[in-house]
């Protein structure tokens, strides 16, 4: 039932012009209002409140009406209360958004309402809404891993500021980086990718499959999901990596700044792996292998320079 029809419902029962039906309709709903504890006193002082107020502002009236206006009286208060609580559940009712954030330097694995779990990457974040389990819309920011519930009834959606993902039932990673174009890859189900100016602009993807969303196109290509996830199993996988991006990763990760005395050494190439691997350590490999030299500013600051002998 709508608000305004509500309300009129209750005005007639108010002028005890309600049909049986419609009276116990009323009724029924306050005796409910009434059982839950929050607001069973809220109830009872603005009945009060309402009733006096009502009251004063009666002539004084002879002893034989008094009766009968007493009972309107109540009716009119508990009517005004009716509705009170009925716009207050109104307004609770209304869905709130939930957020979760992975800061630079760790990862986090949230729950979803429907069950469904996603893997944070450091710097991320995710929202949707209280309502989830019947509307299955994830904002993201950054990277995340999804393993999602199959629900034929409401699709799971991904949305971010360039592409938006729908799904049933499947594993997929979305990442959307600053520093990286974005990307979905698939690891088991099927995923619709679209852009999100031109809805017609989609792509379907399998297993082993990656979409790169670039110069507003969707290019679908073969990939390896043992690289692509890499991240949830604490790995960093280089693959001809820049050290540009290679920066970016190790900053996320580790929470740390590091900065380049040459620009040009930021479009070297690395490849490797790292598997719980200490940033001390995986900064000597990198200078190790490419011939440069580290300076240690602070505990949280780097410099990469070239080797001057």
């Amino acid at each position: 039932m709508k608000k305004k029809e509500f309300i009129k419902l209750v005005d007639k029962y108010a002028d005890g012009n309600s049909t049986p039906k419609e009276t116990e309709l009323v009724e029924s709903f306050f005796d409910e209002q009434q059982v839950e504890n929050d607001i069973t006193n809220i109830i009872e002082h603005r009945q009060t409140a309402i009733f006096d107020t009502i009251q004063k502002q009666l002539p004084k009236e002879k002893q034989t009406s008094s009766f009968s206006s007493s009972i309107y009286l109540k009716v009119a208060a508990v009517a005004a209360v009716v509705v009170i609580c009925f716009l207050s559940f109104q307004f609770i009712s209304q869905p709130t958004t939930i957020s979760h954030i992975a800061a630079k330097g760790e990862k986090k694995e949230v729950i979803l309402h429907d069950g469904s779990v996603v893997t944070l990457n450091a710097n991320s974040s995710i929202s949707y809404s209280s309502d989830f389990t019947t509307n299955r819309n994830v904002k993201l920011k950054g990277q995340a891993f999804f393993k999602v519930k199959r629900d034929t009834l409401y699709p799971f959606t991904v949305n971010t500021d360039q592409i938006g993902v729908e799904v049933l039932g499947t594993s997929f990673d979305v990442n959307t980086n600053s520093y990286s174009v974005p990307t979905v890859s698939v690891v088991s189900g099927v995923v619709k990718v679209s852009d999100n100016q031109n809805s017609a602009n989609n792509v379907i993807i399998r297993k082993n499959e990656q979409v790169v969303f670039n110069d507003n196109k969707l290019v679908s290509t073969k990939t390896d999901d043992d690289i692509d996830v890499a991240w949830t199993k604490n790995t960093i996988h280089l693959q001809n990596s820049t050290l540009r991006e290679t920066r970016n990763i190790l900053e996320n990760w580790y929470n740390i700044k590091i900065d380049f005395e040459d620009k040009e050494l930021e479009e070297l190439t690395i490849s490797g792996k790292y598997k719980n691997e200490k940033i001390e350590n995986i900064i000597k490999s990198i200078a190790l292998l490419k011939g440069l030299e580290i300076d240690t500013l602070t505990t949280k600051h780097i410099l990469i320079r070239k080797n001057k002998n």
